[in-house]
């Protein structure tokens, strides 16, 4: 069972089936360099800060991951000792009490109307898409090759490709694990997230588990910006196949 601090958190009376409107989840390993700039852009949404709560799981961190949490505004933070991605977001949805669930990535930095554009989207597409999905913009230089190329890719093609996975196949579409949202009940009706991810395939995986439901709408001005880091440290080519491969091996199981 995972371990929680708990600031100021509501409770839930017979009045009120949810005390906050927007659950936000960040599943954190060894993130002491970049969780800090992530909460602070929570901070300053346009969205009332007393109607969304803010909860980092801690997976297992060897630095100071949990101390920063805490200290730069989080609302619960959890230590979840068992180690992937999908088991950290479990892990918080189940502590959560948001109408809504807003998953976050930790090196990731929204900008401050993303919760509103979140809420507002989610209400008017209320029962006709499972969830809705944003982009990355990775911090590339603005006139590197790969900046055009990505938004060529998270603009032209993957709505499109998003839709037609969603609506023909019933696979869901396009989610990426650390920009999307959708209603609570939803994640009910599928019986959460399927937690023997741990990371390649794992936000594939909840976007199949949610497509039983209904299409994701992948809406790239939805967009969060994001650490290339993986792709500098592994390589374009190597981790854009990497998730490619892992994507088609859960669509197509």
């Amino acid at each position: 069972m995972a371990n929680v601090s708990k600031k100021n958190r509501g409770q839930c009376d017979d009045l009120c089936a949810y005390p906050k409107k927007i659950s936000v989840i960040i599943p954190a390993y060894n993130e002491e360099s970049f969780l800090a700039d992530a909460l602070a852009a929570l901070e300053r949404q346009t969205f009332p800060r007393g109607d969304f709560e803010v909860i980092v799981v801690d997976n297992a961190s060897a630095d100071r991951t949990y101390d920063i949490a805490y200290l730069y505004g989080a609302d619960i933070v959890l230590r979840e000792p068992r180690k992937g991605t999908n088991r950290a977001r479990q892990t918080g949805l189940e502590h959560s009490q948001g109408e809504i669930v807003a998953f976050l990535d930790a090196d990731c930095v929204p900008e401050q109307w993303w919760l509103e554009r979140i809420h507002r989207r989610l209400h008017r597409k209320y029962n006709r898409c499972a969830a809705i999905a944003g982009s990355y913009m990775f911090n590339w230089d603005a006139g590197e090759t790969f900046f055009i190329g990505q938004l060529l890719y998270q603009w032209i093609v993957l709505p499109p490709f998003s839709s037609i996975m969603g609506y023909i196949f019933k696979r869901g579409g396009i989610l990426y694990g650390g920009n999307f949202a959708t209603f609570r009940k939803h994640f009910e009706q599928v019986q959460g997230i399927d937690t023997s991810f741990t990371f390649f395939g794992d936000d594939a995986s909840i976007a199949r588990r949610l497509g039983a439901l209904g299409p994701v709408e992948f809406d790239p001005t939805l967009y969060v910006a994001s650490s290339a880091r993986r792709f500098t440290r592994d390589g374009i080519f190597k981790t854009n196949w990497e998730y490619t491969k892992n994507y088609f091996k859960v669509m197509m199981k």
